[in-house]
């Protein structure tokens, strides 16, 4: 039997039962929309986690802290100069950069802003994905001059109004004043507060509006925030308490991977070194672990449909074969061999199959 032959028996075959054959089609197509579908829900789930943690924070940014859990024997590790210089040697390291917080106020006359001032290397910025949209960014010769975070401009609010209104603020003209004290405005009769200095600061520039981890914060040059800390510690008189250590180095460090993949290892390393690390990539893999269990599932239920959908064309064709034994008979007596006849019906199966993933 030539393969025109085959064709045209197989066709001809099918289109005699049409409804049977539409229906099975049917289950087919049913089958692999459904496990598309399920496939499809997992893998828009794994990048819509991937979305909502970008809004955190950079996903090839690690937070480096000092250890606090001193191993016995060890020196515990501290984040000061050499280490920063260490870190920048690690392989696929892009960029580093130690960071100091302070908490302090922004005034801006009758409008107050508490937030979180974070001095920075300012070489760093743009290699830490920092972008403006107005301004600049910092440089190393600025003095007593920020860069506000693109949503510092809704922290302002005006202390002694009862009601709330929208303040009018512009951050790049409006003369504002910073200081470290952290309960500025508010006093208690009689209490006796330290005399904290108001610094007159420069604004060089506002942030775009990105992730949560800048949308809020005031970033300074590093040299300027270390200036303002000696300050503040001057007004409170802070003397160093017997039997405890006094706090050398950064708070942190922020180390910049050139690639995402290359987080984790970048990360381990830095332990390795005996120094605390963390990234949104730590959350990401969770949540992909918990993804990759829910598309499981969701494959398993695309499976079976499937399944169902192959055990249908099964059905289909053992019903054929019984219902077409003379037919068979008769293609047997004009010299079609079984070979012949098993390729007839593997092949009007395979057409209901193909047939089935083409219109779906």
């Amino acid at each position: 039997m030539s393969n025109l032959d085959l064709f045209r028996m197989g066709i001809k075959n099918l289109w005699r039962r049409k409804l049977r054959t539409f229906l099975t089609v049917l289950g087919v197509i049913i089958g692999a929309s459904s496990i598309i579908v399920m496939l499809s829900l997992g893998f828009g789930m794994s990048k819509s986690f991937e979305e909502q943690i970008a809004q955190w924070g950079s996903l090839t940014t690690i937070n480096v802290q000092k250890s606090w859990v001193e191993q016995p024997g060890q020196k515990q590790a501290v984040l000061d100069d050499k280490a920063v210089a260490s870190f920048k040697l690690i392989p696929n390291v892009a960029a580093v950069s130690p960071m100091l917080e302070a908490y302090g106020s922004i005034i801006n006359g009758r409008y107050l802003s508490n937030a979180p001032i974070r001095g920075i290397d300012p070489d760093s910025m743009e290699a830490f994905g920092f972008e403006v949209a107005e301004g600049r960014l910092l440089s190393k010769n600025d003095e007593l001059t920020v860069v506000f975070g693109g949503r510092m401009k809704d922290s302002f609010y005006e202390p002694k109004s009862r009601v709330w209104r929208e303040p009018k603020i512009n951050l790049m003209k409006d003369r504002m004043t910073l200081t470290l004290d952290p309960n500025y405005g508010w006093s208690s009769p009689g209490e006796k507060k330290p005399s904290y200095k108001e610094y007159k600061i420069k604004v060089a520039g506002v942030l775009t509006e990105g992730d949560w981890q800048t949308g809020y914060g005031i970033y300074m040059p590093i040299t300027e925030v270390q200036k303002l800390l000696k300050e503040k510690e001057k007004a409170e008189n802070q003397k160093p308490q017997p039997g405890r250590k006094k706090e050398t180095g950064y708070n942190k460090v922020d180390v910049k991977v050139n690639d995402m993949k290359n987080v984790q290892e970048v990360q381990k390393q830095i332990k390795e070194m005996g120094y605390e690390a963390y990234s949104l990539n730590d959350e990401l893999e969770s949540m992909k672990k918990q993804a990759a269990v829910i598309q499981a599932v969701l494959g398993g239920i695309g499976a079976v449909s499937l399944l169902v959908a192959a055990i249908g064309i099964t059905n289909t064709m053992v019903m054929s074969i019984y219902e077409r034994t003379k037919e068979i008979g008769v293609m047997k007596v004009i010299g079609a061999s079984l070979k012949d006849i098993k390729r007839l019906f593997l092949f009007e199966s395979a057409l209901i199959g193909l047939t089935g993933g083409v219109l779906e």
